[in-house]
């Protein structure tokens, strides 16, 4: 038996991954990381496969979109082995392996990372839907407006390149939302109000890179929540913010931290918004959240590259906000 199961998804990203797959086993091959490849096959097979290969004594690897690296998660959990776990971000969001410090897009680099044994704990978040069905994740839970986008971009045809299939999922989506009341419970407090959404961050980002809790960190042991109300134009023209890290603070965006969170409809007359985490639906509300210290241990790099590659992409109009902000007597966290 080889050393790791690599369990990849044939179709991430409407099957535009083959190319990024193919260098991916062939930079795994020429490190000399021993594996066994296994393809899933319909909706849930990663969790499945997680699941078994972990019981089965091999160390996991994840390739493919957050959907995929969600379900393989979940089922390692699941397995009770505490094996180790990794990531190749090969689909159109890559926000769990960026979670415990993935840069996106680097499939080499990925492969480096599983090669050298490099690991660490890492929080992760747990959920429990109003059926009671769990549901571990890395990056956000949110539900609401966010919650809605990731439902239509999941049943779309997924054909546009990267986050482009989100950003059209929202454009699409912003004028027949109605904002809602809800009730949201935390460590020390509660929360009641309208809102389009509301975001709670185990890890900062969602839809591809978007810092939706820019404050969140897996290694605080609680979640940054961000409880979001605007007008749709003003969520609109806001909206391309959120890859910059330039969104908050905003007078329109409440932030909390708090290790459990449980979120709920004001009134029973209102629909109920759905809930979404690390891109797979869960339910509608109620939900609850908690926050595990240290939850899993994950093969990962030393240093935060996820964090790396933002200041080489965003970092200079990203420190030209902050200054801003330091002018008008605002600091930035």
């Amino acid at each position: 038996m080889k050393d790791y199961a690599l369990i990849y998804n044939p179709i991430a990203a409407a099957g535009k991954t083959k190319k990024k797959f193919d260098l991916a086993v062939k930079t795994l091959e020429n490190l000399n990381v021993s594996f066994d490849l296994f393809k899933t096959e319909h909706f849930g097979h990663a969790i499945e496969l997680g699941e078994t290969l972990a019981k089965d004594g091999y160390r996991v690897i994840a390739a493919g979109g957050d959907g995929t690296c969600n379900e393989v998660l979940n089922g390692v959990i699941a397995s009770k082995t505490n094996v180790l776990l990794g990531f190749i971000p090969i689909g159109t969001g890559n926000d769990i392996p960026g979670a415990v410090g993935y840069a996106p897009k680097q499939v080499k680099r990925a492969c480096e990372i599983i090669a050298s044994g490099e690991s660490g704990p890492v929080d992760i978040g747990l959920s429990l839907n109003s059926t009671g069905e769990k549901r571990y994740f890395l990056g956000i839970g949110s539900q609401g407006f966010d919650a809605e986008v990731t439902k239509r971009t999941n049943e779309g045809s997924k054909m546009l390149p990267g986050t482009w299939n989100y950003i059209a999922s929202v454009v699409r989506s912003v004028f027949g939302f109605k904002k809602r009341q809800i009730r949201v419970t935390l460590d020390n407090g509660t929360y009641i109000g309208e809102c389009n959404l509301v975001a709670v961050g185990n890890g900062k980002t969602y839809g591809g890179f978007m810092y939706m809790c820019p404050r969140a960190d897996v290694h605080d042991g609680l979640f940054h929540i961000s409880i979001v109300n605007m007008g749709r134009f003003e969520l609109l023209y806001k909206f391309n913010t959120m890859y910059s890290k330039t969104l908050h603070p905003d007078r329109h965006i409440k932030e909390f931290f708090s290790r459990t969170v449980k979120i709920e409809m004001f009134s029973q007359d209102d629909p109920s918004y759905i809930a979404q985490v690390d891109g797979e639906i869960i339910g509608d509300l109620p939900i609850q959240y908690e926050c595990i210290k240290d939850g899993y241990t994950f093969i990962k790099p030393r240093e935060d590259e996820a964090e790396k590659w933002f200041k080489e992409r965003y970092g200079k109009k990203f420190f030209k906000y902050v200054e801003r902000l330091k002018k008008n007597g605002i600091d930035y966290y």
